[in-house]
């Protein structure tokens, strides 16, 4: 029947578009440790007795494997439970995130009030509000086609959530991730033709507020804008970083050979690695990165397009979502560390040192296998994937 051997050949591609995925996430994963390896020689450089990059690799690696475990658990969990409890996520996450601001609970690190204590472990709440977002906004913009009563919610009940968790991760303080998830949220009302004339009278209230809150709590914001003006000269970790990266060439210096890991780039295994990744391997090497960031997003692409037309609208704002969390998180870093842009703390998916935003990485690749899944399920007829 020849259907039937169409559906199977379909059930096989769409899987081993997720398969592909995962396996880019896994070997960008790897690629890091590396990178992270060679970065711990700054310990001959910075000799303070409570700094131990060898303990922050080890750290790294284990959550790679926490991160692996968790993609793979989300990319077998049934959509449908998933979307059953999104509400009762959303919850969790902005009591965690309301736990962060308690003094006593939240660790407070470089002014900053982001993190939650789990014995050796560190959490940082905002970082999981991304996935939360992004299921709790597939769930209810899927159900304002799916059923016209859903049609009547004002939208500012709707997004309260979203705009309680922006308004919660401005307040640790912290801007970029604030704007990331205001911007998540954007992108995903856009994909769902929501006419944003409606959101005006919601736009003028919450933006001058983001903006005076920001005026009056991020004083760096102001030294930073300076990069429109000055350039960028006027930060010294991005000019450093720039300098790593020329330093490069087209090969690199060699794996662990570079020096300007030695202190004289701050945050170089985070929010620069990829200058790190610049000077040691060159541009062949920072091209092989955006080259595999592209392929992950062009095949995450294939997924929702495929979601889209065989299993609904709650995949494919899933699908589109997850692909946009990691992508525009690449974006964003690799455009600071270069220059493009001014610094804004963002860390790059899969290869900086970090547990939170490897663990937040997974699950937005679990949530893209999973999508796959059930789009194969979909289309061979098969209710049980």
């Amino acid at each position: 029947m020849p259907w039937v051997r169409d559906a199977a050949v379909g059930r096989q591609d769409v899987r081993a578009l997720g398969r592909t995925v995962f396996g880019i996430a896994v070997g960008l994963t790897a690629f890091g440790l590396v990178m992270i390896y060679s970065w711990t020689a700054v310990k001959f450089a910075d000799r303070r007795p409570t700094f131990s990059p060898d303990a922050i690799l080890r750290k790294q690696v284990i959550w790679a494997f926490i991160a692996l475990t968790v993609g793979l658990v989300v990319s077998r969990v049934p959509l449908a439970w998933m979307r059953r409890h999104v509400v009762a996520l959303m919850g969790v996450l902005l009591l965690l995130l309301a736990a962060t601001l308690v003094p006593g609970i939240g660790v407070v690190r470089n002014n900053s009030r982001r993190w939650l204590e789990l014995g050796p472990f560190t959490m940082q709440a905002s970082e999981f509000v991304k996935i939360g977002v992004i299921l709790y906004l597939a769930d209810r913009l899927a159900r304002r086609e799916e059923d016209p009563l859903e049609e009547r919610t004002p939208w500012p009940a709707l997004l309260a959530p979203v705009g309680l968790a922006v308004g919660m991760i401005l307040a640790e303080p912290d801007l970029g991730t604030s704007l990331f998830v205001a911007a998540l949220a954007v992108v995903l009302l856009g994909l769902a033709g929501i006419r944003f004339g409606k959101l005006l009278p919601l736009a003028f209230v919450a933006i001058p507020c983001i903006i005076a809150f920001a005026a009056a709590n991020f004083h760096h914001v102001g030294e930073r804008l300076a990069f429109f003006t000055k350039g960028v000269e006027n930060d010294e970790q991005q000019w450093r970083g720039l300098v790593a990266l020329g330093s490069g060439g087209v090969l690199g210096t060699g794996l662990g050979a570079g020096t300007q890991k030695l202190g004289r780039v701050a945050e170089m295994q985070n929010d620069f690695i990829f200058t790190l990744i610049g000077e040691e391997l060159g541009f062949v090497g920072c091209a092989s990165v955006i080259v595999a960031f592209m392929a992950l997003v062009v095949y995450g692409k294939r997924i929702a397009e495929r979601a889209h037309a065989a299993a609904g609208l709650f995949p494919f704002f899933l699908a589109c979502g997850a692909t946009f969390a990691v992508g525009f998180q690449a974006l964003v870093n690799m455009a600071v560390a270069t220059g493009s842009a001014p610094n804004k703390g963002v860390s790059l998916p899969f290869i900086s040192v970090g547990g939170s935003s490897l663990v937040t990485a997974f699950v937005a690749v679990g949530l893209l296998m999973n999508v796959a899944r059930t789009v194969a399920a979909e289309e061979a007829g098969d209710p049980w994937g």
